[in-house]
């Protein structure tokens, strides 16, 4: 499972950086373009919109993870260690709902419905902007499943320093 969340972990991240990078290229082209040539491309708009949406949402499946995921750790911080680790496995339940309902099959309505409608300007289909939705569903149900292999051999992602040492006994 290790290997396995390490492979996610790199094509993931890879994937968002490489995002980031076009989009800051693409921007930088934008202003250039706006004020320095006085031609602002309308196509950047589009490409800078839809690669924020993608970007986020591969972006929110890493965080989760690497469980760093928002959270509000005041009843965390109140439970005992099994408390905790039953805590951790609830959320990563959660998100395996949450992604298997609203994001993918929520997800792939919008993609049914966008098929037949084209962006603006690239005159892409719509579709492929809403693939985000579906794509990052499976990828957090992958993550908080590994997440869940993980609280089950006594491991989790969520958990501070000091209580990863008393569970290993130390």
């Amino acid at each position: 499972m290790d290997r396995l969340r390490r492979g996610l972990d790199l094509a993931l991240g890879s994937l968002c950086c490489g995002i980031l990078l076009v989009l800051v290229i693409v921007l930088v082209w934008q202003v250039f373009s706006r004020y320095a040539l006085n031609a602002p491309s309308s196509v950047t708009e589009e490409i800078l919109r839809y690669g924020v949406i993608w970007m986020s949402l591969l972006g929110a499946a890493y965080a989760t993870g690497r469980g760093a995921h928002m959270s509000v750790d005041m009843l965390r911080d109140r439970l005992a260690l099994r408390g905790r680790l039953r805590l951790d496995a609830l959320v990563a339940m959660a998100f395996v709902v949450f992604a298997g309902v609203v994001l993918i099959w929520g997800g792939m309505k919008g993609v049914t419905i966008a098929s037949r409608q084209t962006s603006a300007v690239m005159r892409i289909p719509m579709s492929w902007v809403y693939l985000s939705l579906p794509v990052s569903g499976g990828l957090m149900i992958a993550y908080a499943l590994l997440n869940l292999g993980d609280l089950l051999q006594g491991r989790t992602r969520h958990l501070d320093a000091e209580t990863q040492a008393e569970m290993m006994g130390e």
